[in-house]
């Protein structure tokens, strides 16, 4: 059995295959595109007997293919997404992948997750791995993802960090900065995708009545959340999404209950990791029109939450940002 090892800065990767699976160094591959992690691969493989592919994979065609490749690109979003891109022509039409990724991948209409819906079956996302890693990066959270070529039809299970097991798909609203079953539960609750929003450019927008999402979120105490306008064009707006609205008051309140509001304070915690607000939100958000908000309670008996799921997302609006966050 051929294993391929697709980045492994410090040869920890290899010296695990060998010293605790004891796989057979001849049958190791190893292969990384910067030349300072070659070197140090070079001398290794001296020692401890294992392959280095010299061809550079992302522009070079090699005639072998594997039975196991083993991942742990960087985290930059073009990046890992290349890497994943290999995997049809490394690896055997039955062999299995095992790949250490931003979270991100669970993100509809992200460059990661279209890609492995349409090109590898996914048989599970394990996020347990993400604890090893929250103090030396930053911003997100990893996870092991297991699979095959293929397409991903249907859910997969999704080991969460607690180590509990909910089932989702590359389709649906999954939260990445907050990974409790109860938050997939909310989140299907909450992100409807039924709303009306248009996508928008720089032009004036014709409407009188209209409430607007920026594409870039509001730190306030620390902490991100929407922001945007209501009823007025401003200079700087662009690149956002809007709703037209029946009148000023429906269009003030649905920017306040977006922006203010408990339960979309808690929504944009999980979902912003910087400050973009990306196509996930504009799809998902949902149509609060008929919302009123005259408490929070009113926006939470829209959504028909729970007192046990309040509590939740109030806990969770009362916790400090990590280096996750």
């Amino acid at each position: 059995m051929k294993n391929l090892v697709l980045f492994d800065p410090d040869g920890s990767g290899v010296v695990r295959l060998i010293e605790d699976y004891k796989v057979d160094p001849s049958d190791i591959y190893v292969w990384d595109n910067l030349s300072t992690h070659m070197s140090l691969l070079r001398l290794l493989s001296k020692k401890l007997n294992f392959n280095i592919i010299e061809q550079d994979l992302f522009k070079e065609e090699i005639e072998m293919k594997f039975d196991k490749i083993l991942s742990n690109p960087p985290y930059d979003d073009n990046m890992y997404v290349k890497v994943l891109k290999l995997l049809p022509k490394l690896l055997t039409s039955d062999g299995k992948f095992q790949f250490l990724i931003p979270n991100k991948i669970l993100i509809p209409f992200t460059m990661g997750s279209t890609y492995a819906k349409k090109n590898l079956s996914v048989e599970k996302i394990d996020l347990t791995y993400g604890k090893s890693f929250v103090e030396s990066i930053e911003g997100t959270w990893v996870c092991n993802v297991v699979g095959k070529l293929g397409e991903t039809e249907g859910k997969f299970p999704l080991i969460l960090p607690n180590g509990e097991i909910v089932e989702t798909d590359f389709d649906s609203p999954n939260p990445v900065m907050e990974m409790n079953p109860i938050d997939f539960t909310l989140h299907q609750k909450i992100m409807r995708g039924d709303n009306k929003f248009i996508m928008h450019k720089k032009d004036s927008i014709s409407q009188k009545f209209f409430v607007y999402i920026r594409p870039t979120a509001k730190r306030v105490n620390n902490k991100l959340r929407y922001h945007g306008a209501a009823n007025q064009h401003l200079e700087d707006m662009e690149n956002g999404f809007y709703q037209v609205c029946e009148n000023a008051e429906q269009a003030e309140r649905m920017l306040k209950i977006y922006t203010e509001s408990e339960l979309f304070r808690y929504i944009s915690f999980c979902n912003i990791g910087f400050t973009m607000i990306s196509r996930f939100n504009k799809e998902f958000l949902p149509n609060i029109e008929q919302c009123q908000y005259n408490s929070e309670q009113d926006v939470y008996d829209f959504f028909g939450i729970t007192e046990e799921e309040i509590h939740h997302i109030q806990t969770i609006l009362n916790k400090k940002r990590n280096k996750h966050h």
